[in-house]
This record gives structure tokens, C-alpha cells and sequence, in this order.
């Protein structure tokens, strides 16, 4: 089931507030009048009233009867009400709490490494640093050439990736839980990435996969379906074994070539490569201590003519305080796409810098996907705050925010909603009218009627605490099931 941005939650039902004090008043002063003047009307001559008769009669009969009647009302009027509503609202705060929590997920950028025609490319296209780059049109290369002895470009644009990342992959590697993830259209290339790892001595052999240019990622998903298993066949539930530890690798590199007519075929996008590091939600919560540049958070797609709509979900979703976004950065948007996603950024309200990466380095091609998101994560990194991200996608426009801590999960509990009495008034209820039909016989000693009397309070008693907890009477019966089906073989 996909995730829905526009989930509707139900309205909180209000706070149910208990009979006054009066009125459970007024019953026992009504009971026991009616039964004192019942009592005396019908006295037999000759007995004193002050007698254990009168107590019996006329105060602890009544008494029984009295406290069963509020206790009854009292169930009826608030018991019942009350763990309803607290049903419902609890119900409700599970329901939100699990929306924002999966709308604020994400994954962790680590560390990352961005090799572009421009030094210092975030910080000059922010501003904070020399004279942002003005490059529109140009095709620009990569000030890396090839390696000594003959060795591929590539070897060398991938050496200056890895080796800023060495310490942080030596730990990656020892947790055991690591993968590499290539965007490249040549998935026989990662065969190049294991011949750099193993030059650079690096441990163990890593797998590597290949994510195609087209393939969506949503960031807060899982990227490969089959990472999702069941534990053992017909189990009821999945287990994720996402990698903790993910490097991403993506370039474009221009090749020389030639046309037909022996002409040099003029590359049509600029060349950059970039590494990010990435840690799961499961990493970051095993390991509180580990330091972030930033979260990328949960992406939103949408048709290239309702970006408008898709930007106000994404900002009222509450990933971060939306007053703090103020850089808003797009690359490869083209017609409608371009034309609505600026619209819409100008009629959302907010007061955002733009930042086009083809304004600064030309032409771009795929790769541009992941240099967007490592240069707006360094610049959350740098105090700059969430960072609004707009980029082409198959369905129309994908929007994500780079931020350095996702908001947290803001659903106040209030007490009302942990009102759940084991038994409540009903035990009360009970116990009284047992009492009253032990005081009303006429048995001298232990008989039928009160065994059956005895027998009936305890089935209710039963019967009172499967209705107010059945999830629980559901789980013990089914523990209990699983125990001895495994004690008999089954």
C-alpha cells in the first residue's frame, strides 16, 4: 500500500466528564428513605426497632442496593463513554504518530564527496564563499585525467571519491551490513569499482549493485523490493535487511568520439561525479552517538501539472518547521515541468533563494539526481537549514528536503487517553448486587440460591474483563494455543 501524503485522521472525540457527586447522593439518601419507611410500615408489633432487624432491613440491605445502582449508573453514564472515547483517541495517536513518523523518515548522509567543473560548488552558489559560478550553455569537464600506466579515467574519478571516505568505510565494512549502489546505465562497470576497491586495499569484497537512470529511489523506501523477506514460508510478517551501510556511487563522463563524417561528436552535459555515504533509520537508532551531514528525507512525486498541490503537502507535512526553508535547488526540469514547479515555489508563500545547477555548470545528465542532494546536504550541514530539492521524475516531479535533523514526531498524550480500568464500576456492580442477594435470603445457611448466585457474579466477572480487553484475551488465548500445540508436536 503506497504511502499517502493526504491522510485524513479522524476527529479526537472530547474528554467525558463523570455524573457529579450529587447525584450518587441523592440515590442512596432516595434508596434508603424508601426503604426505611417501607421497612417501618410493614414493623411487627412487639419488636423493638432498635434492633438488628432495623440495621438489616433498613440500612444494609439499602446500602447494597444503593452502591449497585451507582455503580451501574456510573458505568453507564462515564465507564462506558470514557473507555470508548479513550479508545478511539488512542487509536487516533497511534494512527498520526505513525504517519509522521513515516512522513519524517529518510536516510542519514554520513559523508559525501563531490568532484564538479567548479571548486567549492555549494558554498559559491550559496554565496558564502567567492563568486558563485555562471556557466549556462557550457559544457564543463572534470580537472581529473587519467592514471599512470594507462589506467581508465574512471579508476582515477573513483580513487579521489574513495579516499576522502576511508575511515568511515573501514567502519562500514566491519558492521557486516554494507552495500555499494552505482547509478550507471553499464552495469558491467562495477567491475571497475571492484578493481579500485582492491587497489586501494580496502577490506573485504563488497557487493555492488547498479541502479539504473531511471529507476525511482524514494529515499524513505526500500530501494530493492527483496530486501523485504519473509522469515520462514506463509510467515505473516516481513523482515528488513536493507544494508545499515549504503555507498552511493554516481558520474558522467564524456567519452571522446566520432561521427560518420569523421567529425568529434560535442558531448551535451557536463561531467561530475559524486559519493555519498548513506546510513539506515535501523543504523541511526542502533547507534545514537553517530554523527549525520544531514537526513534526505521522504520524496513526494507527482504529475508535472499538480506540483503546486505536491509542494503544499510536502511543506504541511511538517518534515521541518517550513519558516526555516529558504534555498530552493532543481536541475534537468524542462517545460511543463520547470514552468510549474517554479509556479509553484512563487505561490506557496514561502521566500526561497534558487539555485540551478545548470545556471552554474551547464548542461546535466543523470547524475545530477545525487549531486543535488550532496551539495544541498552539505549546505544543511553548514547551518544553512532544510533545503528544498525539485528534480525530473518519470511520473512527473519529484520534491524531496535535505535537512540536518528531521522534525520530531509532536502528538501531546494526554491522561484521558490511558483511562482502561481492569474492571471499573462493573466489579463494583457486581460485588454489590452479590452482597444484596446474600443479605435478601432467607437461607440460613449455605443453599442452591447461593451457589448459583455465586456462580452467575463470577461468570460476569469473567465476561466483564473479555469485553473490556479483548485484544488481550486474544493474545493470551493465542499464546496459550502456540504453547501447547507446541508441547503436543504440532
Amino acid at each position: 500500500m503506497s504511502f499517502r501524503w493526504d491522510q485524513r485522521m479522524p476527529e479526537e472525540w472530547p474528554a467525558v466528564k463523570p455524573p457529579p457527586v450529587w447525584l450518587y447522593i441523592c440515590i442512596f439518601l432516595v434508596v434508603h428513605v424508601a426503604a426505611l419507611v417501607i421497612v417501618l410500615a410493614d414493623w411487627p408489633k412487639g419488636v423493638p426497632i432498635w434492633s438488628e432487624k432495623l440495621f438489616h432491613e433498613a440500612f444494609a440491605v439499602p446500602l447494597t442496593l444503593s452502591m449497585a445502582i451507582c455503580f451501574m449508573l456510573h458505568m453507564v453514564l462515564y465507564d462506558g463513554p470514557a473507555m470508548q472515547a479513550a479508545d478511539h483517541n488512542t487509536e487516533r495517536w497511534h494512527q498520526i504518530v505513525n504517519w509522521q513518523r513515516q512522513v519524517r523518515s529518510g536516510v542519514a548522509v554520513l559523508d559525501s564527496v563531490v568532484l564538479a567543473p567548479e571548486p567549492d560548488l555549494a558554498v559559491r552558489m550559496l554565496g558564502l564563499e567567492g563568486k558563485p559560478p555562471e556557466n549556462p550553455g557550457k559544457v564543463k569537464a572534470l580537472d581529473v585525467g587519467a592514471g599512470e600506466e594507462g589506467t581508465p579515467r574512471l579508476h582515477s574519478v573513483l580513487t579521489q571519491l574513495l579516499t576522502p571516505l576511508l575511515p568511515c568505510l573501514a567502519t562500514a565494512m566491519r558492521s557486516d551490513s554494507f552495500e555499494i549502489v552505482m547509478q550507471c546505465d553499464q552495469p558491467e562497470l562495477s567491475l571497475d569499482v571492484q578493481q579500485v576497491w582492491k587497489q586501494m586495499e580496502l577490506a573485504g569484497v563488497p557487493r555492488v549493485r547498479s541502479l539504473g537512470n531511471n529507476m525511482d529511489v524514494g529515499f524513505a523506501d526500500h530501494w530493492f523490493k527483496d530486501y523485504m523477506q519473509s522469515p520462514y514460508a506463509y510467515a505473516s510478517y516481513t523482515v528488513d535487511r536493507t544494508p545499515k551501510y549504503r555507498l552511493l556511487l554516481a558520474w558522467h563522463l564524456n567519452e571522446a568520439g566520432q561521427d560518420g563524417e569523421g567529425q568529434d561528436i560535442e558531448p551535451a552535459f557536463s561531467e561530475a561525479a559524486v559519493a555519498l555515504l548513506l546510513g539506515s533509520p535501523a543504523l541511526m537508532r542502533e547507534k545514537k552517538d553517530l554523527r549525520q551531514q544531514a537526513w534526505l528525507l521522504r520524496q513526494m512525486t507527482s504529475d508535472a501539472d499538480q506540483v503546486d498541490r505536491s509542494l503544499s503537502l510536502l511543506l504541511d507535512a511538517g518534515q521541518v518547521p517550513r519558516e526555516r526553508i529558504h534555498h530552493f535547488w532543481h536541475s534537468r526540469l524542462k517545460g511543463i515541468a520547470q514552468h510549474g514547479t517554479m509556479g509553484a515555489v512563487r505561490e506557496s508563500g514561502q521566500k526561497l533563494e534558487e539555485h540551478a545547477l545548470e545556471q552554474a555548470v551547464g548542461p546535466q545528465a543523470p547524475v545530477a539526481r545525487w549531486l543535488l542532494q550532496a551539495l544541498a546536504a552539505k549546505m544543511a550541514h553548514f547551518g544553512q537549514g532544510p533545503q528544498l530539492i525539485a528534480l525530473p521524475h518519470e511520473q512527473g516531479v519529484a520534491l524531496n528536503l535535505a535537512a540536518k535533523e528531521p522534525a520530531p514526531v509532536d502528538v501531546p498524550w494526554k491522561h484521558e487517553y490511558s483511562y482502561r480500568p481492569v474492571f471499573g464500576p462493573a466489579l463494583g456492580a457486581i460485588i454489590s448486587l452479590w452482597t444484596f442477594a446474600m443479605l435478601v435470603s432467607q437461607n440460613k445457611l449455605w443453599g442452591t440460591f447461593e451457589t448459583v448466585v455465586t456462580c452467575g457474579a463470577v461468570f460476569l466477572v469473567i465476561a466483564v474483563f473479555v469485553v473490556r480487553h479483548p485484544r488481550l484475551v486474544a493474545s493470551m488465548a493465542r499464546s496459550t494455543g502456540e504453547y501447547v500445540a507446541g508441547a503436543i508436536g504440532f
